[in-house]
């Protein structure tokens, strides 16, 4: 798979941008994550095994490490790279998890409100029915 099939489809496209929108409104302090200063660019994010920055995250499962990058949209477990269907199902719980706990804490409606009063940018707009299967939240709708 090129760069461009990963960037135009990819649902971590969307689920970053929902990311970026939690953090800036607190959502993700709420949810218990620690906000900790980086060495670049903005801060990370993290809660239990999972580590959030602009830059991609990592999540760790027992011994392995897990990480995805955001600039080279690939992925890496234990530093070697790995297929990006099997990255995303390793990653697929934790992210899910998010989603879940979002959805109780504003509303099942309430990420559906996010595309509507947002503007999305384009590699958003187009990954969103990638994201939606992704997620699999049974009430999020078009």
């Amino acid at each position: 798979m090129t760069n461009t099939d990963l960037r135009s489809r990819c649902p971590l496209t969307v689920q970053f941008w929902l990311l970026g929108l939690d953090a800036r409104q607190g959502h993700l302090l709420l949810r218990g994550f620690q906000k900790r200063p980086a060495s670049q660019g903005s801060s990370t994010y993290v809660l239990d095994h999972l580590s959030l920055h602009s830059s991609g995250l990592s999540l760790r499962q027992e011994s392995d490490l897990l990480r995805f990058n955001r600039r080279t949209q690939s992925y890496t477990l234990n530093e070697r790279p790995i297929p990006a269907k099997f990255a995303r199902q390793l990653m697929r719980p934790a992210l899910q998890a998010h989603e879940d706990w979002t959805a109780l804490q504003f509303g099942e409606a309430y990420r559906q409100s996010q595309f509507v009063t947002h503007r999305l940018p384009r590699l958003v707009a187009r990954s969103l029915d990638a994201w939606r299967h992704y997620v699999r939240p049974v009430t999020i709708s078009p």
